[in-house]
């Protein structure tokens, strides 16, 4: 994808990510995940040592669950950037420290990053970059704080003002899961209309929902609580927790489902209809038969047939009945026209 050179040096790719802590390697990782091409500046030597995050909330730890990013047993990763570092990594990121950002040119076509690394000067070129470095963001210095087409912004450097209550790396961890997909799926060129804009427009909504609460609820510390949410509906919602048996024999949950960064279908019932309507999908989707584990109580997906479910973890379609009416219009809306 890239190699050293001279001064002048050109290295091409999809997307440049600008920042290199927990925020930005996610989404390095989460791009590769959806095929894109990715290089990662920053602008320091090491990773820097970060203290173990032991207030993420529940949907932060079900996002990381969902990747297999979790220590064992089930516990946040004690040094964040790291951790995220080997799994850009090893997903094939292209993870460039000691690179400092000095330049933007933002065209209809592309962005091209001028940067200053251990050799002298480099130009990246790509089709977006992605400023996730920090608050003081020099991403959104050198836009003039504009979001222009091809550059976009997660965590820190997307807020206006840090939220409060322990919640900036939730958010940016969220930003980042949520972006990636859709940005991948622009780079391929299969993202349906709107696709990318969806990723402003919804955490907007869910930043605008954490300053609610917040502003509610000043006193109580992050991580604190009944341990629990209150009811919600499935759609829209994330994919709850559950255990499940596949054709495949072992149990597996269903944030182990997530971890190949697909889109899934999951049938509960043995619908032959719902896998015949995929079909056309199915490089962005996987079809996965499965029934509750046996012997359990009823769980959180109990009287549900079958459910759609977006890379990120977001269940955007149910089944209303066997026939699977609706779905190939979601399958359509979330995840382009059939290739």
């Amino acid at each position: 994808m890239s190699q050293h050179g001279s001064l002048e040096d050109r290295l091409d790719t999809d997307v440049v990510v600008v920042g290199a802590g927990p925020v930005g390697l996610m989404l390095a990782g989460e791009l590769r995940l959806g095929g894109a091409a990715v290089t990662v500046l920053d602008r320091g030597e090491t990773p820097a040592p970060r203290p173990r995050a032991s207030a993420l909330h529940t949907r932060t730890m079900e996002i990381l669950d969902g990747r297999g990013l979790l220590d064992p047993p089930g516990t946040p990763p004690r040094e964040m950037r790291g951790h995220f570092g080997r799994w850009a990594a090893s997903s094939g990121a292209d993870v460039r420290r000691r690179f400092e950002l000095r330049g933007l040119t933002v065209t209809e076509e592309h962005v091209e990053a001028e940067a200053v690394g251990p050799e002298g000067a480099v130009r990246l070129r790509g089709r977006y970059l992605v400023g996730c470095d920090g608050g003081r963001s020099t991403v959104r210095r050198l836009t003039g704080a504009r979001f222009p087409g091809r550059v976009l912004f997660a965590g820190d450097a997307a807020q206006r003002r840090v939220p409060a209550g322990g919640r900036a790396l939730d958010l940016g961890l969220q930003d980042a899961v949520n972006l990636g997909w859709k940005l991948a799926a622009a780079v391929r060129g299969w993202a349906p209309p709107g696709l990318l804009d969806s990723y402003d427009t919804e955490r907007r909504e869910a930043g605008r929902r954490v300053l609610a609460t917040i502003r509610a609820q000043p006193h109580p510390l992050p991580g604190t609580g009944s341990g629990t949410d209150p009811p919600r509906a499935l759609l829209g919602a994330r994919i709850p927790h559950a255990r499940l048996v596949t054709p495949w024999g072992p149990v597996m949950t269903t944030t182990a489902m997530l971890r190949p960064g697909r889109g899934l279908l999951l049938d509960l019932v043995g619908n032959p209809a719902l896998r015949c309507a995929a079909r056309p999908w199915a490089d962005r989707v996987a079809f996965v038969t499965a029934r509750p584990e046996p012997g359990a109580p009823p769980g959180p997906l109990h009287g549900t047939d079958a459910l759609l479910v977006r890379p990120d973890g977001h269940i955007v379609w149910t089944a209303p009945d066997r026939s699977g009416a609706g779905l190939p219009r979601a399958l359509l809306r979330w995840f382009g026209v059939a290739g």
